[in-house]
Parts: structure tokens; sequence; C-alpha cells
């Protein structure tokens, strides 16, 4: 959480536009976990409660019981089977929400490290003088951008710290200096 807030602080300070987006995903995401914990949780609630109304009618018949009544002791066995059953399920929903849960604060944290990334990156182009902002377009290469605005690729590369220019990918954002 603390990591989030300070990730948040930065973006906001970094780059304002890209920060309120970024925070908007963030906040969309938490509404969604949240949503999901509730249904998750209702579910559950659900189940305790068949299994509690189980166990005490299986204690009623236990108690009420003779030791020769075939019938009772068939349905003790049956409820019990039900109560196993139960406890069965809630131990996968308990899996199910761990895993859920999990892989959605995994894809949160992606977010978040591309989300800092960018800013840094808009940090960085912002710290470096003024430009233009691109958005990398199906079909387009380095070369071809450096030569619609008139700057070198190596300039380009290093704004960019581009390592491999034929590893540019379709709506990766470039900053071009000025020439």
């Amino acid at each position: 959480m603390k990591g989030a807030l300070l990730l948040t602080l930065a973006l906001l300070v970094a780059a304002p536009g890209l920060a309120q987006r970024a925070v908007a995903q963030q906040q969309q995401v938490l509404r969604e976990l949240h949503l999901s914990v509730q249904r998750l949780a209702a579910r559950i609630d659900a189940v305790e409660q068949r299994q509690n109304n189980l166990s005490t009618r299986l204690a009623a018949i236990e108690r009420g019981a003779g030791d020769s009544d075939l019938a009772t002791k068939d349905e003790v066995a049956a409820l019990r089977a039900d109560l196993a059953a139960l406890r069965s399920s809630q131990e996968a929903m308990r899996g199910e929400i761990v895993n859920d849960l999990s892989g959605r604060m995994a894809k949160l944290s992606e977010r978040q490290a591309k989300a800092a990334e960018a800013a840094a990156k808009a940090a960085a182009a912002q710290s470096r003088g003024s430009g233009y902002s691109h958005v990398v377009e199906s079909g387009q290469t380095l070369s071809a951008i450096a030569q619609a605005y008139g700057v070198p690729v190596r300039t380009i590369m290093r704004a960019n710290k581009i390592t491999d220019p034929s590893k540019l990918q379709v709506g990766q954002k470039l900053f071009i200096p000025d020439p």
C-alpha cells in the first residue's frame, strides 16, 4: 500500500496527465477487486450457513437416535457426506479467491510498474528540453520517424534510451527532441 502511494505521488509530480490516467486505472482495478471480494465473501457466507445448518441437523439426529435405528444412521451418514462436501467446496473457494486476487494484484503491480516507467520517461523527456511526443504507428520505423521530424536517428535513440531500433513497438511513445 505504501509503495502504491509513493508511486502515485511520483506520478503526480512527474507527469500530471499520465498520473491522472494511471490513478484512474488503479482506482478502477481496486473497485473491481472490491466487488469480486464482496461476491466471493457472499458465496463463502452461504456455504458456511449451509455447513452450520447441516451440523445442527446432524447433532439433533445423533441426540435423538437409538443404536438400532438404521434409517437414522443412514441419514447421519448422508449428512456427514454433505458436510464433508461443503468443507471441500469451501476450501476450493478459498483457493479460488487466493488465486483470483493474486492474479489481479499481479496485474495491478504490472500496471503500476508500467505507469512508473512511463512517468519516468516523461519526466526525463521534460528535463531534456523541448520537443515532441510521438506514438509509434503500425509500419513506422525509427528512421522514417526521424526523417519526418528532421532529427537524426541517434538523437531519438539517445533521448529515449533505445539500444535497438528494430525493437520499436506499435503504441510506444517516443520523445522527439527539437532539431
